[in-house]
């Protein structure tokens, strides 16, 4: 799952909250891009709960692409595909290939096609930035969570090159476009809360197979400003008024530590479990009420490669050539939180504490694009092969 290579420059004044959390945790970092300018901070204000599947086709599932793979070059849809060993059809083969045999390419290869390069320059840019030896987890996460957070889910399309070809584009290649685009060309404003933690290793419990250690990192690492982070209290903040008041989504990086896991934030549901003792020091910092919230944050998970073994085992969410909002193949995952808000006399969150291990590390979005451009791919095709699902 990519790596994102941003850096947050900006800082807000928020001297009422200059004790709750640091400038990188400052819930003021998103507003400007609240549609009134304004965040909410009351706490007896901020919705409870909130699901982004009342309000359309936001949050669809799709691939990371791993670059382990070839990114956007697998041909996913091709049975016994091995990656990098793409034999690419000539300009003859292409205007005599039947649809389906045409739909077995991948998105890089078919959007070549689209634009008439039967020397498939973009496909062999792209293998050439990849290599198998990448770890598992890298790719274009960010960019399909940015994409399902702006973007309505993408219908399948059948294209016609200047050459009369019809391009048969099925949702999930043109998912894999978009994420291209916005890793590398999506010119929106930027926000994020919380800081980058390069601290190897996972919370317990939340490790995987091919992970470089299944083990937490030691307690120093742990608990460095990088790794501590998102401040509680943001991600409550954020989290509400982003979902829950205006009924946008924000990506999450949901592994705490060194991996980056960017996930669409699809739904949460908040429920209060008490109060905590207000000491001296908290009055001194103007906390008059701490109190203990459990959230179940929920977000769209990833579809996988075809493979006869997880079909055998039960699996139902492949990528597909049709969109998946709706479908079985629609995947979703959460993570529980524990967490204590500190209010000041007016009921205004002003910080937070974690209580459990797992926490974000952080929550970031980027304002959607009001064009597909190309600024560092070819990718403003999209602009003519993105059409979206109505799912109202």
């Amino acid at each position: 799952m990519k790596k994102l290579f941003v850096v947050m420059t900006l800082s807000f004044a928020a001297s009422a909250f200059a004790e709750g959390w640091d400038r990188y945790n400052n819930p003021n970092i998103y507003v400007p891009i609240m549609p009134n300018k304004s965040i909410n901070y009351n706490f007896s204000k901020l919705p409870l709960e909130a699901d982004l599947e009342n309000k359309g086709a936001l949050g669809w599932s799709g691939n990371y692409w791993p670059f382990m793979y070839g990114g956007i070059t697998y041909r996913w849809n091709q049975p016994g595909f091995k990656p990098f060993t793409n034999k690419f059809p000539t300009r003859e083969e292409v205007l005599a290939m039947s649809a389906e045999k045409m739909g077995e390419l991948s998105p890089a290869e078919l959007y070549d096609i689209y634009r008439a390069d039967y020397n498939f320059t973009f496909t062999k840019r792209l293998l050439s930035m990849h290599s198998p030896k990448a770890q598992w987890w890298e790719g274009l996460c960010d960019g399909w969570a940015l994409s399902a957070a702006n973007y309505a889910e993408p219908k399948a399309v059948v294209m016609t090159n200047k050459d009369g070809v019809k391009v048969p584009f099925g949702s999930s290649d043109v998912k894999a476009l978009m994420s291209m685009h916005g890793v590398y060309n999506s010119q929106g404003y930027y926000v994020k809360v919380g800081r980058r933690c390069n601290a190897v290793g996972k919370v317990p419990g939340e490790g995987m197979s091919g992970d470089r250690s299944m083990d937490p990192p030691s307690p120093r690492k742990a608990e460095s400003d990088g790794c501590r982070d998102v401040n509680a209290g943001a991600f409550h903040v954020v989290l509400t008024n982003m979902l829950g008041v205006h009924g946008r989504s924000v990506v999450a990086d949901v592994d705490r530590f060194a991996d980056v896991w960017n996930q669409t934030i699809t739904a949460y549901d908040s429920k209060i479990v008490g109060n905590e003792v207000v000491n001296k020091d908290d009055q001194r910092r103007g906390i008059v009420k701490k109190v203990r919230v459990k959230t179940r944050m929920q977000y769209s998970e990833e579809l996988m490669f075809y493979s006869k073994r997880a079909a055998e085992l039960g699996y139902v969410n492949f990528e597909s050539k049709s969109p998946v909002i709706g479908t079985p193949s629609q995947a979703h995952e959460h993570r529980d939180y524990e967490y204590v808000l500190e209010l000041d006399v007016n009921g205004n969150i002003i910080g937070g504490e974690w209580i459990t291990e797992t926490r974000p590390d952080m929550m970031w979005t980027k304002e959607k694009d009001v064009r597909f451009n190309d600024s560092k791919f070819p990718l403003s095709g999209l602009n003519e092969i993105y059409r979206p699902v109505d799912h109202k």
